[in-house]
């Protein structure tokens, strides 16, 4: 069996290129800020929005080959992980804190989303 035939790993690659795309969106938006209307052409030509958005492109069309070969009610609950990750860069990149609520429900996320993909 391939990494490609395995659904964890497809579904992690998929996770993977959301997550980055959310930084470097979250990069951009901090260095400028959409503040409304008359912003928005030069918000959405900045470098780092356009990098996101390739990378959900990509993102999807894994996504896409996820859905072609595995059952849904198998991979779909996988990508909860999106919310670990991104908390967890959320945390390493942007200085960002959790309270410990927080933390038992990213716990919980994972263990869930392992238990549903089985």
């Amino acid at each position: 069996m391939t990494l490609l035939q395995q659904p964890l790993v497809v579904v992690c690659l998929n996770v993977v290129l959301l997550v980055c795309g959310q930084i470097v969106w979250k990069i951009a938006l901090t260095r400028m800020p959409l503040t409304g209307l008359t912003n928005l052409g030069a918000v959405l030509m900045q470098p780092y929005i356009l990098a996101g958005c390739l990378l959900y492109a990509v993102a999807t069309l894994i996504w896409f080959y996820a859905l072609s070969k595995f059952d849904l009610s198998r991979v779909y609950p996988l990508q909860s992980i999106a919310y670990v990750f991104g908390a967890l860069f959320g945390w390493l990149i942007f200085k960002e804190s959790f309270s410990s609520s927080q933390l038992v429900g990213l716990f919980l996320l994972v263990g869930g989303a392992f238990l549903l993909a089985k």
